[in-house]
């Protein structure tokens, strides 16, 4: 099994795994704080081996993990929580955790966690949640918006992804969404963050006019209402 740990920029890094069950790259984000590391989503439980290898690449380990942050509770985001025994772990409300899980489903519609707001956007799964890190400006959107199944950018996995833009585009003026007003909705709140970067669930990390993407897709959606 393929793996990449990529670093983002002076905090983040992304591991994507490439799932050959579900024929994806699966991602989690270490990110490096004062208080310790946080991690947002954990892949599969499967991926364990890859979560610790790549702390261990980074010189630490799964206790220096102090939060885990859930964007929805599907088992390719939480599989990994078990490694993370000295950490705060939260998922929306209305999400479910796995059976003896640790996470706790803590989180509201809108609010602050550290240096993290969060916002519901629903769509994906009723409490699924984004994410945007203050201080580097990055907005982690889960599976809200992500390249599930798709190739990595030509540029690679961390870039301005200008052809993993137009995929989406072209997805999206096509009819792909199911439930437009529900992502209409959840695309204006991710463009309010005005985030230089966008770490997707599955796939691409996008670095660089985010707000341009965002706003095309919005105009996209708009007209097809």
């Amino acid at each position: 099994m393929e793996y990449r740990l990529e670093q983002v920029n002076d905090q983040i890094y992304v591991l994507a795994i490439w799932d050959t069950e579900w024929n994806t790259y699966t991602n989690a984000y270490i990110i490096e704080e004062e208080a310790g590391l946080t991690v947002v989503d954990s892949c599969k439980e499967g991926h364990l081996m890859f979560l610790q290898h790549a702390l261990n690449k980074i010189g630490k380990t799964a206790d220096d993990v102090k939060l885990m942050l859930v964007t929805h509770g599907h088992e390719d985001h939480v599989g990994g929580e078990t490694l993370f025994t000295k950490a705060r772990k939260v998922i929306h409300a209305d999400e479910t955790p796995p059976p003896g899980s640790s996470i706790s489903g803590e989180l509201l519609d809108k609010g602050t966690i550290g240096d993290y707001d969060f916002t519901t956007v629903g769509y994906h799964s009723p409490g699924s949640v984004v994410f945007f890190h203050r201080p580097s400006r990055t907005l982690f959107t889960g599976d809200f918006l992500c390249f599930f199944g798709d190739p990595l950018s030509e540029d690679g996995l961390v870039s301005k992804g200008d052809d993993l833009r137009r995929a989406w585009m072209e997805y999206l003026q096509g009819g792909g969404v199911s439930d437009l007003p529900v992502f209409l909705n959840g695309l204006r709140i991710m463009k309010d963050y005005d985030a230089d970067v966008l770490c997707t669930g599955h796939g691409g990390v996008l670095v660089g006019e985010i707000d341009v993407f965002l706003q095309e897709l919005i105009a996209i959606g708009e007209k097809n209402q």
